[in-house]
């Protein structure tokens, strides 16, 4: 027998080897997410599958294990079951996150021990920041009277998952014990109280209205609550049979000096306004004030004999003296007497007028009129005319003129546009105008631009103006934009506003940024040229400037700075003068003291050349302070102080001091105002015009007539083994104590709606309540008599808890270890209430009319994670007796139901 060959034997040798190898070698195993994890949120739970696969069967020394972040909860998990020739294995787990899982990112991680080596996974998840703040009234009364102090308590609390820095702002009342900044952790809450004081008024029946808004850092919409109560005035006014007529008659004496001489002067005056018949379609403004004894009529009244006159609304009239505004082109504002009569129908409405102006030397007669066609009530067309009689460089002449002018109002846009012809000694021009307003968005854009040609005499000539401005609105609290300006207009003011318009040409860039509602910073560059119209001119430069603002506003403290640097030109100094250096800052702070007092400072320095006739560079300084007294609410005082003001500011009348009083004793009123003035008029040497002047007014209910169609309201208590007697009916503004049968009425009563509310008798009222929801809201109606009844009843009260259970799967063991807030609502036909649970988790509503009513549980911001056993029910309430109520909470456990269905997991790329 012949031996194998030496090749054999070593071919067989290197097979066993590796068949051992493979025996005892260790096959790689890979560990891989087999899912993209759905969105992380606080109180939610996650799903995780993670394969385990090998190219050799597993080992069976194979173990696994799942980390997570601290207070993070393993809800449920599932281990697959192993044959010895798996080579894929799927592990599953269902992961809750805590309900105050902050922001942030977290780190799962999944370990597999096999073959001595550990495989570690890393599944990163991210928390996203929730920023939620709910608000609540939590007790708010069920009326208030006038002159009494209304007070609310809100609930604030943090349903985000971060700390919240917050201030709280109430446009109509005052927050007691409230810091200027708040900070509330997550699931954290505190009550806040807002308190106001209802103001007097003549109204039978109205409501007011309280209000928070909790305003937080950043770009989060600040959250708002409004709720309005009823109100009724504390007062006892006797029921009044007569309509009246509201007159204010009395006088005034004034001192000034203007021009070198001293002026005194005492004046009448008489005005009133309202409907002059009971059915108000009829209504008169007058006003009667002389006479006359003013040189100028600078800084005091002047005589003026006033009548207007309208109808239903539909048709009015103006009679003396009056302000016409015809249109922007032909006349825009001009006091002057004559006679206007306006009237408007469902489509169409006209105007015709007379006037001699009073104030305005370049003009006598005119007379004129329009007529307007209405689209719809927010666009109309219309043609006007108007004829003048001017006088303009020592000459009089005629101004005819003719326009068609269209008018579009909408929300978010806005157009005026007219086009006029002039015709004057033998000469023929034009005006137009323009006013666009287009606001959206993220965008708004305004332009302005008026024409006159040298020889159209309206209330502007020879003149032009283009003013546009665009800005984009980036985000809310970013904005920018650029807009530029071109005006050299020759307005036809009256001589009473002592206004001129300088020339100006104007370039500007800007941002705008306002990250809350107290701060806002505002930086623009421009490029400018002004000029004075007047002769001689004070000031005519050039310059380029950056400018840099910041406003500050808060309940207590005001502040606006301005810094300005660039380079300027004087174009009135001697040639050669070239560019300087030029730059300014501006301070305006205002503290209030006192609820009553704001005081305020005026501060600037500037270092130009632009008003030095020699070119010179000087330094100015400027300075002044205002204050402001409100003293209950009929004593009201202002006070205004500036040492002096630059060139280009002082082209208006201004006042170096003004002082000014006002005394309110509801009957009486006395004034007092004083102080020194500029009066920019050539014409005279002395411009600085020291005055006073005292009035004093006496206020009447001027009786026109008998009241007409009044009602009367008549009541009484109901109900059986009641006190009725001595408890206060009150009927709007009039009370009545009721009688030993609880009858009460109210004799002579305007028409109108009135709140009827009563306060019981306290030594009799313990437990006993209307029957029906108090205050109760009465219709009177002319020549009519409303019957009204009062039943009361002996009240009820419902008590209840709140239990707290487990859940009963282990993972949600520690849920409930932090109780969640709850709120319990009772509401019914007779009001609505809102209650929190004590320390022991009870709750009571205490005196609750008999009846049906709704109660309710809820949890703010948990509404998820949380099941209210039979939250919703409808109660009975009974006299004198108590009801046992008993609400469960649990978690909302989301239970897993596994099949034996194998299913791909694939995520789409």
């Amino acid at each position: 027998m012949n031996n194998p060959p030496l090749s054999l034997y070593r071919l067989i040798a290197i097979l066993f080897l590796l068949a051992g190898l493979r025996g005892n070698g260790q096959t790689p195993v890979t560990v891989g997410l087999a899912n993209v994890p759905d969105k992380v949120v606080p109180g939610g739970h996650i799903t995780l599958f993670f394969d385990v696969k090998s190219t050799s069967p597993l080992p069976d020394s194979l173990r696994e294990e799942i980390q997570l972040p601290e207070k993070w909860r393993l809800l449920s998990q599932r281990r697959p079951v192993r044959t010895a020739s798996d080579l894929h294995v799927r592990y599953f787990y269902v992961i809750g996150t805590p309900a105050g899982s902050a922001s942030g990112d977290y780190l799962v991680k999944f370990l597999v021990h096999a073959n001595g080596q550990e495989i570690v996974t890393q599944v990163p998840l991210t928390i996203d920041q929730i920023r939620n703040v709910e608000l609540f009234v939590v007790t708010q009364p069920e009326f208030v009277r006038e002159g009494d102090t209304l007070r609310l308590t809100y609930m604030v609390r943090n349903a985000g998952n971060n700390a919240e820095k917050f201030h709280l702002k109430s446009e109509r009342g005052k927050i007691e014990q409230a810091a200027d900044s708040l900070t509330l952790e997550p699931g954290a809450s505190t009550h806040v109280t807002v308190t106001q004081i209802i103001p007097v008024t003549d109204n039978n029946a109205w409501q007011a209205s309280s209000n928070l808004s909790v305003m937080m850092t950043g770009i989060a919409e600040p959250v708002y609550s409004v709720t309005t109560i009823p109100v009724f005035s504390s007062k006892v006014r006797k029921i009044d049979r007569y309509f009246r007529f509201p007159v204010e008659v009395g006088g005034g004496y004034l001192s000034y000096r203007y021009g070198g001489r001293q002026v005194t002067a005492y004046q009448y005056q008489a005005s009133g306004k309202g409907f002059i018949d009971q059915k108000e379609r009829h209504y008169i403004d007058f006003i009667v004030r002389g006479p006359n004894q003013f040189v100028f009529p600078a800084v005091g009244t002047y005589d003026q004999y006033s009548l207007d006159y309208a109808w239903r609304k539909r048709l009015f009239v103006s009679a003396g003296d009056y302000v016409l505004q015809l249109n922007n082109l032909m006349e825009f504002g001009r006091f002057g007497r004559g006679l206007r009569l306006e009237q408007h129908f469902k489509k169409s409405a006209y105007t015709v007028f007379y006037q001699k102006a009073r104030f305005f030397m370049n003009q006598k007669d005119s007379f004129g009129g329009k007529f307007l066609y209405k689209f719809s009530e927010s666009a109309n067309v219309g043609v006007h005319y108007a004829s003048k009689n001017v006088f303009f460089h020592d000459r009089r002449f005629w101004s005819h003129m003719a326009g068609l002018a269209t008018n579009v109002h909408k929300k978010e846009f806005s157009l005026e546009s007219e086009v006029s012809l002039g015709q004057a000694i033998g000469k023929t021009d034009y005006g137009a105008f323009l006013r666009l307003q287009l606001a959206k968005k993220w965008v708004s854009v305004t332009s302005n631009v008026i024409y006159a040609g040298k020889d159209f005499y309206g209330f502007y000539n020879n003149s032009r103006l283009f003013n546009n401005n665009i800005g984009f609105n980036i985000t809310r609290k970013l904005t920018i934009g650029a807009s530029n300006n071109f005006s050299d207009v020759n307005p036809g003011l009256d001589a009473n506003l002592y206004s001129v318009s300088p020339k100006d040409r104007s370039y500007i860039g800007y941002i705008s940024f306002q990250p809350d509602q107290r701060n806002r910073f505002f930086l623009f560059y421009s490029k400018a040229e002004r000029k004075d119209r007047q002769q001689p001119a004070a000031f005519h430069y050039s310059e380029n400037f950056s400018n840099f603002s910041y406003n500050l506003t808060s309940p207590k403290f005001t502040l606006f700075y301005q810094g300005r640097y660039g380079y300027s030109k004087n174009h009135l100094a001697p040639d050669g003068n070239g560019r300087n250096e030029s730059f300014s800052n501006q301070v305006q702070p205002v503290v209030r003291f006192f609820p009553w007092i704001w005081v305020g400072g005026y501060f600037e320095h500037q270092h130009t050349s632009k008003f030095s006739t020699s070119g010179a560079v000087e330094n100015l300084f400027f300075y002044g302070g205002n204050a402001r007294i409100n003293i209950k609410t009929n004593l009201y005082a202002s006070f205004l102080y500036r040492n002096n003001y630059a060139p280009d500011e002082l082209y208006v009348r201004r006042s170096f001091v003004d002082v000014s009083a006002v005394l309110d004793l509801k009957r009486h009123v006395f004034s007092f105002s004083g102080g020194r003035s500029y009066i920019p008029n050539p014409g005279n040497n002395d411009q600085n015009t020291l005055f006073f002047n005292i009035k004093y007014a006496l206020r009447l209910n001027v009786p026109l007539g008998r009241k007409k169609n009044i009602g009367t309201v008549k009541g009484q208590l109901t109900g059986f083994g009641y006190r009725k007697q001595g408890n206060l009916i009150q009927l709007g503004s009039h009370k009545f104590m009721t009688d030993s049968t609880g009858t009460f009425i109210f004799n002579g009563v305007a028409p109108d709606q009135y709140y009827l509310s009563i306060t019981q008798n306290e030594s009799a009222s313990e437990g006993v309540v209307p029957a029906v929801r108090m205050p109760m809201l009465v219709n009177v109606r002319p020549d009519s008599l409303s019957v009204v009844e009062i039943p009361l009843t002996r009240t009820g009260s419902i008590a209840g808890r709140i239990e707290f259970l487990k859940a009963k799967q282990n993972g949600l063991s520690s849920v409930l270890t932090e109780k969640p807030t709850v709120l319990v609502k009772l509401h019914g036909e007779n009001g609505s209430y809102l209650t929190e649970l004590n320390d022991k988790g009870e709750f009571s509503f205490r005196e609750i009319r008999p009846g049906t009513w709704e109660i309710s549980v809820f949890i703010p911001g948990s509404q998820d994670r949380f099941v209210v056993e039979d939250g919703n029910r409808q109660l009975t309430v009974e006299t004198d007796k108590t009801l046992d109520v008993t609400f469960r909470i649990r978690p909302n456990e989301k239970r897993i139901h596994f099949s034996e269905r194998n299913f791909e997991v694939s995520v789409k790329k």
